[in-house]
Parts: C-alpha cells; structure tokens; sequence
C-alpha cells in the first residue's frame, strides 16, 4: 500500500523493540503500512473520535488484520495496555497532546514520536519536563506543508530556549524550513500596526535569529 511521505516519515521511526499506540489514529492506514511492511508485528490504535475510529476499523478489516491491529475508543493514553512502550500522536496541536499527556500511564513509555502542528516550544519544555529528551528531529515537506517529527526519550537533558524554540537538532541545518519561518515572520510584521511596538519587536528579534539559521 502506498501513504503519504508524512506518514513514511514517522513510520521509519519506529523500531522493531518499539510495541507502539496510535493515539487518534484517524484512517489507521500508518498503522496497517507498520503492520504490512513487518515494522511491528501489532499495534493498538485509539481514537476519541467514534467516526473516526470507524473509519480506521474499515481500513483495518479492508486488509484482513483484525488480529494484529487492535482499535479501542477512547480519551488518550487511557486506553493503552501495559506492554505499551511507544507511542506516536501526530496531526494534533500542542495544547491537546499536552492533555494527552498529562496521565499517569505516561511512566511506562519509554519513547514518544510527535508531529504537532503548532506550539514547538511549548510541547519540547513540556516533554522535557516529563523526564524525556530529544533524540531525533526531522523536517518534512509534503503536499504543500511542512511538518516536524521529534522522537522523546527517556531521559534528562538541558536546553537552551533557542533549542527548545527551533529544536536542538533542526538548529543544525534545514535552512529551506527556516527561510521558510523567516518569510512568514515577514508577512505577518507587514500586517501588525505599527503602533503596536511590542509585537513587531518580538517578530524583529525572532528574525534576526532565522536569519541566521536559514544560512546554515
């Protein structure tokens, strides 16, 4: 089966000693592509979402996996089972995988794999502070879009606020995401009155550093 080159993307995060949950899942399909290609041998997928879900389950009975890709309906990590170690939430904002997150059941994962939409510094600090580190960060362009993969482990580690703002290891080089940042800084200062100081001295200082990042 083919999915998106968003969705490969975080499958090739994965691991074979990773036992993973797709937290809202949708249409299930990186779930059933882990599953085919021999990622994982199962995977438990949930959704709060009961439409959404039913859309995953049709997915999942399409390819004749009932036994390998379990679905359960379901606030966030409540319904994740105690061999759970990883899980991946993308296609969110921060504020909702914060909630998410924000459960006991979080002490027994050992790995996180998120694509949020928005927040980055907010959900880097907020993972960080959960007793995890960055291990690994992508930036990924499909369809028009640019999305950002961050791998969490356990772990501790101390960060800069520019690391926990553009990623500690984006820093080091995507200078087509960060021309990309800079642009839309732009277009967003040529909008603000200019009365209002404060906020296009905010865009100005956050530019003077993309500035610098998109040479790299």
């Amino acid at each position: 089966m083919k999915i998106s080159k968003r969705l490969q993307s975080l499958a090739g995060l994965i691991t074979s000693e990773d036992i993973v949950a797709d937290i809202g899942c949708d249409h299930a399909l990186l779930d059933i592509y882990l599953v085919l290609n021999n990622i994982v041998s199962k995977v438990l997928v949930s959704d709060v979402n009961e439409n959404a879900l039913a859309n995953g389950i049709n997915n999942i009975k399409k390819y004749h996996l009932e036994d390998k890709i379990i679905p359960k309906l379901g606030n966030g990590i409540e319904t994740i089972t105690d061999d759970i170690n990883t899980l991946i939430i993308s296609g969110m904002g921060t504020s909702t995988i914060k909630k998410i997150l924000s459960n006991n059941k979080l002490n027994q994962i050992k790995k996180l794999i998120i694509e949020s939409n928005n927040d980055y510094y907010l959900l880097r600090s907020f993972i960080c502070s959960k007793g995890f580190y960055i291990s690994h960060e992508n930036v990924i362009y499909d369809n028009g879009k640019y999305y950002i993969n961050i791998v969490f482990l356990r772990g501790h580690q101390n960060y800069s606020v520019k690391e926990l703002t553009y990623g500690p290891i984006l820093i080091n080089g995507n200078k087509d995401y960060f021309e990309y940042l800079y642009n839309k800084n732009m277009n967003i200062l040529d909008n603000i009155p200019k009365y209002k100081i404060g906020e296009r001295l905010k865009i100005r200082k956050s530019n003077i550093l993309l500035k610098k990042l998109k040479r790299k």
